[in-house]
């Protein structure tokens, strides 16, 4: 049931997603992971010392590119500023989503992007171990 209502949350996310910028639109070919934490979230300080470096030293980070925003507060994720211009166009879409409405600044964050489309999305340590890992390691056909 956890699985589905991510998928279903990444497909509705996609189903929003407006033009987007050239540096977006470059990456077309090649998946992009997107992950959104704050540096005073236990959680995310947890995702960043333990399951980061596992995904960096994963086949699959090397068929990925992978881009992070990482601000000092909870607060400061839904501020366009904190994310860097070629990727503000997720923080739109992700806010114009039932997903953004109800999670906002829900923190950690994973953003799966593929063919210029937001195509899923999920949330925590949990999303990221049972469903982000599982997706990714399919997109890039390697096996974790």
């Amino acid at each position: 049931m956890l699985g589905r209502r991510f998928l279903v949350a990444g497909s509705v996310v996609a189903a929003g997603l407006p033009s987007l910028s050239a540096t977006a639109q470059a990456q077309a070919g090649r998946p992009m992971l997107v992950f959104v934490g704050d540096q005073a979230s236990e959680a995310c300080k947890t995702w960043r010392t333990q399951w980061e470096p596992l995904f960096v030293a994963s086949e699959a980070y090397k068929k990925l590119d992978y881009r992070v925003v990482y601000p000092a507060t909870a607060a400061l994720v839904l501020n366009p500023a904190s994310w860097p211009a070629d990727l503000r166009w997720v923080l739109d879409t992700f806010l114009l989503s039932q997903v953004g409405v109800e999670q906002g600044d829900e923190t950690p964050r994973f953003f799966l992007i593929q063919n210029r489309q937001i195509t899923f999305t999920t949330l925590g340590n949990s999303g990221w171990r049972e469903v982000m890992w599982p997706t990714l390691l399919d997109v890039t056909g390697t096996k974790g």
